[in-house]
């Protein structure tokens, strides 16, 4: 006898053998056992997750003459015409050969006919959506009022295809993707039928590249059984042409880096080995969703990717070295790259090339790259705070380098005072360089992250109530992040309840100083003049005696 392939050995006999698709059988069942059969069903689903499968038992429950629980009994005549393809009451019509006009008036003309052996006559119209528009138009008259004995099974991978006018008059369901796991049970059941062995790895890996389609599944254990020696993970990877999972984490790790030079001879292995780019492309693209699940889900994340929890806590760990905004360029990068492999001349140079944005983002200057950045150099201030790592301290303004002795004595003083009195006093002492210091010892305590951002510049005195701190670097960083409103909130609600008065806060670049400069100057010489005038407007009277 020829062989069979292993899809259609484990081809679903009955609906209890067909795997995944729960709400949709137990339906189906309960319509066969209490005789509502519908004239026309619409079953859509992506290819593998039993469509077809699930209209033949259907087809065949319906006819059997002694159905147990819905399911058909597989004994009476009109079961074992069906197993042994005999039957003339269930037609198979493939739409993508017979889509066009003519098709369909022959089947409208053949309906008439009764069945000759069981209870309905069953069409069975696989890939409904290749039909042309005029074949539709054909088959709808049909559709809408067909004979009592007639029953139509449509399965299509594309419902959106169909027109509304057939969609209205089928019952529908949707076949969802099967699981993982649920794929990686029934390859071990197909294993042990083949008298063969298999390792669980190889075989979660099978059910992985298979994307929730059964048949697929089965097609690829079958190639592998082929060696004729136990499927381990090696041997899958083998026959898929694909990576490793330690080679994708190194791959990734080198991004993570920006080591470009790395990414490159990790390529140049890739490419030695013989895999294709392309498949690297579409399994990495899945790497970085991965690492975006854990990084967004956190705990979560268990019951949506289905990894072990060795790889889960893998995973975890190399999503710390990325932030949300870089992972999701990087997807966005890749899910090009596969698009673009299609037309590539050179697949491994557009490979290294896309590789190499990931790697060298730092010199991206649009707002998504500036907010990883600040991002990123937030997490790093924050680890140097947490390990009492000491950050550079502010040197004063020019201005409080020369504090008067007299200026000193009376911010000692202040200190000194009662915690109640204490900010009060030193706004009337008019020292904002004492307000500043304390301000950023609450800050660290608090805000340790802006506390390391303005350790990397310099307090320049005060204009008005506002604070003006200045980058030590033309164009900083840190001079960005530290003027996003709620960093300038945080800090000037801490000045406020340390100075006793309504105060703001501003970070500047050291090309704004010479501006800066003359407006403290300005201030200078009005403050004696506000000190012994008021703020107040003065008129000036004349007086003509």
């Amino acid at each position: 006898m020829a062989y069979r392939a292993l899809y259609r050995q484990w081809r679903p006999a009955t609906f209890s053998q067909v795997v995944g698709q729960k709400a949709v059988i137990e339906t189906l069942r309960n319509q066969v056992v209490t005789n509502r059969i519908a004239h026309a069903y619409l079953f859509c689903g992506s290819r593998g997750t039993g469509k077809t499968s699930t209209a033949k038992i259907l087809a065949k429950a319906i006819n059997c003459e002694n159905p147990q629980d819905g399911d058909p009994c597989g004994e009476c005549p009109n079961c074992l015409r069906v197993d042994n393809e005999e039957s003339l009451d269930i037609i198979e019509i493939d739409a993508a050969s017979n889509n066009g006009v003519d098709e369909m008036r022959d089947l409208r003309d053949t309906v008439k006919y009764p069945p000759q052996y069981g209870q309905y006559k069953v069409y069975i119209i696989d890939e409904v959506h290749m039909l042309s528009t005029s074949a539709f138009n054909a088959l709808l008259k049909t559709l809408e009022e067909p004979p009592a004995h007639i029953v139509f099974i449509l399965a299509t991978t594309e419902p959106q295809k169909l027109p509304a006018t057939i969609l209205s008059r089928c019952q529908r369901f949707d076949f969802g993707r099967i699981s993982a796991a649920q794929i990686q049970g029934r390859l071990r059941e197909a294993v042990a039928g083949a008298g063969s062995e298999a390792t669980d790895g190889a075989l979660m890996q099978i059910a992985r590249a298979a994307e929730g389609g059964m048949r697929d599944a089965l097609s690829i254990l079958d190639m592998c059984l082929g060696y004729g020696k136990p499927v381990t993970e090696e041997l899958v990877r083998s026959v898929l042409g694909t990576s490793d999972r330690s080679f994708l984490f190194r791959f990734a790790d080198a991004i993570a880096r920006e080591d470009a030079a790395e990414v490159f001879r990790l390529i140049d292995r890739l490419m030695r080995d013989g895999r294709e780019p392309s498949t690297f492309a579409r399994e990495f693209s899945s790497h970085i969703r991965m690492l975006l699940t854990v990084k967004c889900c956190g705990k979560e994340a268990a019951g949506i990717t289905e990894l072990t929890e060795e790889d889960l806590q893998e995973y975890f760990r190399q999503s710390e070295a990325f932030t949300v905004t870089r992972l999701m360029a990087a997807l966005d990068l890749f899910l090009a790259l596969e698009t673009g492999m299609r037309y590539s001349a050179s697949p491994r140079l557009a490979l290294e090339n896309t590789s190499l944005k990931c790697c060298l983002r730092t010199g991206e200057t649009d707002a998504r790259a500036l907010s990883d950045r600040i991002e990123e150099l937030e997490k790093k201030m924050e680890e140097l705070v947490r390990h009492g790592v000491p950050a550079a301290e502010p040197k004063p303004a020019g201005a409080s380098g020369k504090a008067s002795a007299g200026k000193a004595a009376q911010e000692k003083k202040a200190q000194a005072e009662p915690q109640a009195g204490q900010a009060a006093g030193k706004a009337a002492a008019g020292g904002p360089d004492s307000v500043w210091k304390e301000a950023l010892q609450q800050i660290k305590k608090k805000e340790p992250a802006v506390f390391g951002m303005l350790s990397q510049g310099d307090f320049t005195g005060k204009q008005g109530n506002e604070f003006v701190w200045r980058s030590r670097e033309i164009g900083s960083f840190f001079t960005i992040a530290l003027n996003q409103p709620d960093r300038r909130k945080k800090v000037a609600d801490i000045l406020t309840e340390i100075a006793g008065e309504a105060c703001a806060f501003r970070a500047t670049d050291p090309d704004a100083r010479g501006k800066e400069e003359d407006g403290l100057a300005e201030q200078r010489y009005l403050d004696p003049l506000i000190d012994t005038f008021g703020k107040g407007a003065v008129d000036v009277v004349e007086n003509l005696e």
